[in-house]
């Protein structure tokens, strides 16, 4: 009975991380949705941009989630291409890095006027969702390098995010627009080792298999 007990406590154990997954692929599929809607009704560029990248990172969790079905399935073919799929996952959130250095640098060139209050108030609604979504893969993450990437993706959210709101709080007060972009390029920097070092650590994977 007791050895029972042991096995249904390792297999939930085991299942943690996935049903971790897919709360925080709701939440952000929902968030997506909304963020869409309010950018389209505010005609902000910006929170459509961000709508984009919060899209992204559900596609992350989702890759994350078919990469870890992948190496539990049996048969090396099954756990060769989880390896692919995290450096997919890598890849994808990389190019995310990539694309919030290029629309910063795009925006320090050519500033444009931000609608400082509706980005504070979207703003820190994502930094509840995607702070919740860290939080809660933070907690299961453990040696996995899927949910590794999976908390990066909404890491790398959430820190953009909170440079939104700062940035917009001193919009509002000074008018300076160039400060928006200024942060998002500092945090977007700062992202890139992290990610970085997840690809090192996807590919090592591919090479040792």
């Amino acid at each position: 009975m007791a050895h029972s007990h042991n096995h249904s406590y390792a297999g939930g154990l085991k299942n943690t991380p996935v049903r971790v997954l897919y709360v925080c692929l709701v939440i952000n599929l929902l968030f997506v949705v909304a963020e869409t809607m309010a950018g389209w009704q505010s005609n902000s560029a910006g929170l459509l941009s961000d709508a984009g990248h919060n899209l992204g990172d559900a596609m992350g969790l989702l890759l994350s989630l078919v990469a870890i079905y992948l190496s539990r399935a049996k048969g090396n073919i099954s756990k060769g291409a989880s390896k692919y799929v995290t450096l997919a996952n890598g890849l994808l959130l990389l190019g995310a890095v990539v694309l919030i250095v290029s629309e910063s640098v795009g925006k320090i060139i050519n500033p444009h006027e931000v609608n400082a209050h509706t980005v504070i108030i979207v703003s820190a609604v994502a930094i509840i969702i995607n702070g919740l979504t860290a939080w809660l893969l933070m907690r299961g993450q453990g040696s996995d390098i899927n949910i590794k990437a999976a908390y990066l993706h909404a890491a790398t959210d959430m820190l953009v995010s909170v440079s939104v709101v700062i940035s917009g709080i001193i919009i509002s007060f000074t008018g300076w627009n160039i400060i928006d972009p200024v942060l998002s390029l500092a945090v977007s920097l700062f992202i890139a080792i992290p990610t970085i070092k997840l690809l090192f650590a996807a590919l090592k994977n591919i090479i040792n298999r």
